[in-house]
């Protein structure tokens, strides 16, 4: 064996060995995407029945009203149902294919990135969600971070990688292919030569993180806050007629996705604070559906004993009173008010 033959060899096994250091990242992460594929289309796949209330498709809809970067591609999803319904089909087959090849090894550094960018996609439309923790951005970030190490390092022995490049080595010499399976994919002394690209893929997983960590939660600096711990309600485009009928947009802008907000009271106040019209839960929970009309897949309903509004439902409601009301002139709050107590206002003018 020639001089050239075995230094070859020895930078090849430095990336076999770094390969298989990070198997238990590659198979984890590998079984987490294919298991996503697995549920909606074997164990549940009501998951991609549009018909469905375990709908994934509604997911889209609690992501969008804090995600980053990418609401306006979500909004254009979710008002067009059959492209959200294709796409989702797409989205699942693809976390399929990119768990089977981080599992067997198999285009190792392709599925890889192809885990960075669905973890990416993830952290930037769900990373706000949590309840008790950052759960979706802890989620997010560490697929990214998992995604970027397993593009660096490639698969080790224990791959399908390993095993056509010793079955066609004239394949393993060429450079390419490393960079989409395993193996060396930069020449130099050992793995010196990558230290650059690693350090700017690390630079990059971790300003993400923080990135992101700052902006769903404040979590760098500044006050730490959870938009998905309360529900909270956007009131707009309120008009109020003189007989006290009400039109109003709601839309529920935050708070857990596994429950709505639960509507109880509406309250019209005029300028001197007064009570002049009040709309109780059973009213509410009685409106017409030609009352309630909503923007998106995620439906403001009537329940049983409130009009309800789960994370993300937008809809412009219709409300009159029991008796018509003669109302004058001027300037008019309107509170609703949720089961919990709190409660939200806007301002409208009846001219």
């Amino acid at each position: 064996m020639n001089a050239s033959t075995s230094t070859k060899l020895e930078k090849f096994d430095a990336w076999r060995l770094t390969g298989m250091l990070v198997t238990p990242i590659r198979w984890v992460m590998g079984w987490m995407f294919f298991s996503a594929f697995w549920r909606r289309v074997v164990l549940a796949p009501a998951k991609l029945d549009p018909t469905s209330a375990a709908y994934v498709g509604n997911k889209f809809n609690h992501f969008l009203p804090h995600a980053l970067w990418i609401q306006p591609l979500l909004k254009y999803l979710l008002l067009h149902t059959n492209t959200l319904y294709a796409f989702l089909i797409v989205f699942t087959v693809i976390e399929g294919l990119v768990g089977l090849s981080l599992l067997s090894g198999l285009g190792t550094r392709l599925g890889a990135l192809g885990v960075t960018l669905l973890s990416w996609g993830i952290l930037l439309g769900a990373g706000w969600l949590g309840t008790t923790c950052l759960d979706e951005w802890q989620i997010g970030a560490t697929g990214v971070a998992a995604g970027l190490t397993v593009l660096l390092a490639g698969a080790g022995p224990w791959s399908l990688d390993e095993w056509w490049q010793h079955r066609w080595p004239r394949l393993a010499d060429i450079t390419l292919l490393h960079w989409l399976s395993s193996g060396p994919i930069l020449n130099g002394k050992g793995l010196r030569k990558i230290a650059p690209f690693a350090a700017l893929l690390a630079i990059l997983g971790l300003g993400l993180a923080l990135y992101t960590n700052q902006a769903f939660s404040g979590g760098v600096w500044g006050k730490l806050h959870n938009p998905s711990k309360q529900p909270h309600l956007m009131l707009s485009q309120a008009e109020l007629k003189s007989n006290g009928t009400l039109d109003l947009t709601l839309y529920r802008d935050g708070g857990p996705d596994t429950y709505g907000a639960f509507i109880v009271k509406v309250l019209v106040k005029d300028s001197n604070d007064k009570v002049v019209e009040t709309i109780d839960a059973a009213q509410l929970a009685n409106l017409p559906v030609s009352a309630i009309e909503n923007h998106y897949p995620v439906k403001v309903r009537t329940g049983m004993d409130s009009l309800v509004v789960p994370l993300g439902a937008q809809a412009r409601i219709r409300i009159q009173p029991p008796m018509q009301d003669h109302l004058i002139s001027g300037k008019y709050q309107i509170i609703i008010e949720d089961v919990s107590g709190l409660n939200w206002s806007t301002k409208t003018v009846l001219q």
